[in-house]
């Protein structure tokens, strides 16, 4: 039977479970909703099998700090893959990450003459002794997006955001695809198209006499909000509630409290929604400052569903208002707050439709959702005495457009 250690991060209300031939098991305890807020297991590597171990390592885990381990890259390089599995990437040790290209995604043998330097410890402020696998990933993460930048595929920011840095880049590809390579480029995959260039360009930049010196040292050294990185703030409330507020990169910021078991139970303890899109500076200090004013405005005669319902992430969720779209095969919705918003939004997609354009709109799962095929739009509001939705507008077909779609219909509820 295999050694198992556990440790209980007491404020997340987590113990972790960690056997010496598996990776580390996460057990949320009875104060964390039930539907899956955090991953199920994490695996961190290279890490020496002690308590003292596992419990720094989850800690700096659950607060995203980088994690490190006392591995050795001279005795176990590192490799990754970027651009699809084109470009190997390597650490060995020294004072450079190099990279390589390869010949349908296999492995670049070791002594191969493709391996080139892509990015100096130095430039990066690092040496050997304090490089670890999480910033290694990060950095070539921030790397492959920086070389998007020098083709002109993904726009550069000016002051980039680590948190937001690289977002948007399959769709930037996608897009650039597309135009730039119309003639190569099938209805059903871009994919090949960019591929074949990407490959080309490639292979030209590595056999020019400088090799890839163009590409050195591009992009930064990012911190990606992910399952394996998360973002984590901690705050008490006027009547000494702990409450943390946490985030995996995705379209929701939780809310836990582990002097709050009432909480995990109502299945929806979103606290913000779309935090990249919503922030108007830099993000990871913008989420802060959102969860420290919502924590300094908490009162000691809040009960649990006030204390959601008063969420940023819960007005949305439970928007009163929605735009329905469908088309052949098509149903989606759009929730919006207000009946001035909504008709502004449904007449924009009707506009955009009938030109026969993508409609872009806000879903509860993505801020910039899109939809192509539409044919019908329409208005609806929630009824919470029948408690279902109720058509609000006259709806607009394409090709059919009434002259009065898209307003009231007669005697229709009154807003709310």
């Amino acid at each position: 039977m295999p050694a198992t250690l556990t440790y209980h991060h007491e404020r997340a209300d987590l113990t972790f479970t960690w056997n010496s031939d598996t990776g580390i098991r996460i057990r949320p305890g009875k104060t964390v909703p039930y539907w899956g807020v955090y991953p199920d297991r994490i695996s961190f590597g290279e890490l020496p099998f002690t308590i003292s171990a596992l419990r720094d390592a989850c800690d700096a885990w659950w607060e995203g700090r980088e994690i490190t381990t006392c591995r050795s890259f001279v005795e176990r390089p590192w490799t990754t893959y970027e651009f699809s599995g084109q470009v190997q990437v390597r650490y060995q040790g020294g004072p450079v990450i190099e990279a390589a290209l390869t010949e349908h995604c296999r492995p670049v043998p070791a002594d191969s003459k493709d391996w080139q330097p892509i990015i100096d410890l130095a430039a990066d402020d690092r040496t050997p002794t304090d490089v670890t696998a999480d910033w290694l990933h990060r950095r070539t993460s921030g790397w492959s997006t920086g070389v998007l930048e020098h083709l002109g595929i993904h726009a550069p920011q000016q002051v980039p955001d680590p948190a937001r840095y690289g977002d948007g880049t399959d769709d930037s590809v996608i897009a650039w695809t597309i135009r730039n390579l119309p003639t190569q480029v099938k209805a059903d995959c871009t994919a090949g198209a960019w591929h074949t260039w990407f490959a080309t360009t490639a292979r030209a930049v590595w056999d020019a006499p400088d090799g890839p010196a163009a590409w050195c040292n591009a992009g930064i050294a990012t911190r990606p909000v992910a399952d394996w990185a998360p973002w984590t703030y901690q705050d008490t409330t006027a009547d000494g509630t702990r409450f943390n507020f946490l985030w995996f990169g995705g379209n929701c910021v939780h809310i836990t409290s582990p002097d709050n078991p009432s909480l995990a139970t109502l299945g929806d303890a979103t606290f913000l929604l779309h935090p990249r899109e919503q922030a108007t500076g830099p993000l990871l200090p913008w989420l802060e400052d959102q969860a420290r004013q919502w924590a300094a405005n908490c009162t000691t005669t809040q009960t649990v569903a006030d204390i959601l319902a008063s969420t940023p992430g819960n007005a949305l969720r439970h928007a009163p208002w929605r735009i329905e779209l469908t088309g052949p095969g098509l149903s989606r919705y759009a929730p919006v707050l207000t009946q001035k918003e909504a008709y502004e939004v449904a007449r924009r997609a009707r506009d955009n439709a009938a030109n026969g354009e993508g409609v872009s709109f806000r879903s509860v799962f993505r801020y910039q959702d899109c939809a192509n095929g539409v044919s019908s739009v329409c208005v609806q509001r929630w009824d919470p005495e029948e408690n279902l939705w109720r058509t609000h507008s006259r709806p607009w077909k394409k090709n059919n457009p009434a002259t009065d779609a898209l307003i009231p219909c007669p005697g229709s509820a009154p807003a709310i």
